[in-house]
């Protein structure tokens, strides 16, 4: 039988390596452009949303946020 690979979970891509320098050493400048580009596309997205989709997506974010609300540790 053969050996069962490692799991990459823990391991960071070369792209997603080179993404995160790439954000390092941009200016503050860049940075606001590629925010402000990000905000753009995410607006874009949503004005191309049906009612259906749009209400599916709060759906699931409700359900993400009542996850991490569960998995907090009260102080």
């Amino acid at each position: 039988m053969p050996r069962k690979g490692k799991s990459s979970l823990s391991r960071v891509s070369s792209q997603r390596q080179a993404k995160r320098l790439a954000r390092s050493l941009e200016s503050l400048e860049d940075a606001e452009l590629r925010r402000q580009e990000q905000a753009e596309r995410q607006a874009a997205f949503r004005a191309s949303e049906t009612p259906s989709q749009r209400q599916e997506r709060h759906f699931e974010q409700t359900e993400r946020q009542a996850a991490l609300r569960a998995s907090e540790i009260p102080s």
